[in-house]
């Protein structure tokens, strides 16, 4: 199974695209395109022709010519062409490069708002979603190719753009709106206390003595400025630790659960299964890919 082809990386652009390495009147058989793997980056496929498929989790996505492919970032997925002549264009990028963002939140906060986003879907082609999302793909697939002078501020109001579709339809939540941040200023340091002790027996008494509270006040202030309570926030946090190291070591299932601060694997095999829609071993297989 073959790579996803990278063809273009804009200098001073963070975004990726990658156009079919075949002249499109050629009559490329169905194929594999890129085995099951995961990236940072959110992903759109232009479907320009054809008949094309995508596993998105456990979602099978089919789409036809005009379609387009939306896949969240972390999403596993695989790709391939159904039929003879099936070509698409793909564009990669993150959303953190082009928000504005909270200064000294935690990264795992702005993770956790992923869980309420749409992982994959496809829009349908001649609905004003697929038309306002083709415009700005358009917009910036002409602008990386030809270069002309001011093209990067182009390619960069096309990503904003197609940011505007995603957030006004809800496939992407705007954190501004989703946490109240008055009271998430308040649980910084029981954030950055999570982040650095994740992996030790954390308990709700040692959390709300990092902020001067009584334990019922500390979970209505966290619930409050993070929609979840401390437990679930903490188990996201360990669940997101342990990715890494499934992907990248040899370490087993058990001692990775051990690491990040499960002492139950049944209870880390579970939460994982919750959070990542798949077993800590079926992770294991999937390619994390750095683009």
């Amino acid at each position: 199974m073959n790579n996803e082809l990278i063809r273009s990386s804009i200098d001073n652009v963070p975004i990726k695209i990658s156009y079919s390495p075949h002249p499109q009147n050629e009559d490329l058989e169905p194929h594999h395109i890129c085995s099951l793997h995961i990236h940072d980056e959110i992903e759109l496929l232009y479907i320009e022709s054809g008949e094309f498929y995508c596993l998105a989790g456990t979602e099978e996505l089919i789409a036809h010519k005009g379609d387009i492919i939306y896949l969240a970032s972390r999403v596993p997925h695989s790709t391939k062409t159904l039929a003879h002549g099936t070509y698409s264009s793909m564009l990669q990028f993150s959303t953190i490069n082009f928000i504005e963002t909270k200064e000294n939140i935690s990264k795992y906060l702005y993770r956790f708002i992923n869980m309420g986003e749409i992982p994959s879907m496809v829009f349908k082609a001649n609905t004003p979603e697929n038309e306002a999302l083709s415009h700005y793909m358009r917009l910036i697939f002409i602008e990386s190719y030809e270069q002309n002078n001011g093209f990067e501020s182009f390619i960069k109001a096309g990503i904003h753009g197609i940011l505007g579709v995603l957030y006004r339809n809800s496939i992407l939540l705007n954190a501004d709106t989703y946490f109240n941040f008055k009271y998430v200023d308040k649980v910084l340091p029981a954030l950055a206390y999570i982040d650095e002790k994740f992996s030790e027996q954390i308990t709700l008494e040692e959390l709300s003595e990092q902020l001067n509270l009584n334990a019922y006040y500390f979970c209505r202030l966290f619930k409050r400025a993070t929609n979840s309570t401390f437990t679930e926030y903490l188990n996201f946090v360990r669940i997101c630790k342990s990715e890494k190291l499934l992907t990248s070591t040899s370490m087993s299932v058990s001692d990775i659960s051990l690491d990040v601060g499960f002492s139950s694997v049944s209870y880390f095999n579970r939460m994982f299964k919750r959070f990542k829609g798949c077993s800590p071993n079926e992770y294991k297989k999937i390619r994390y890919k750095r683009q």
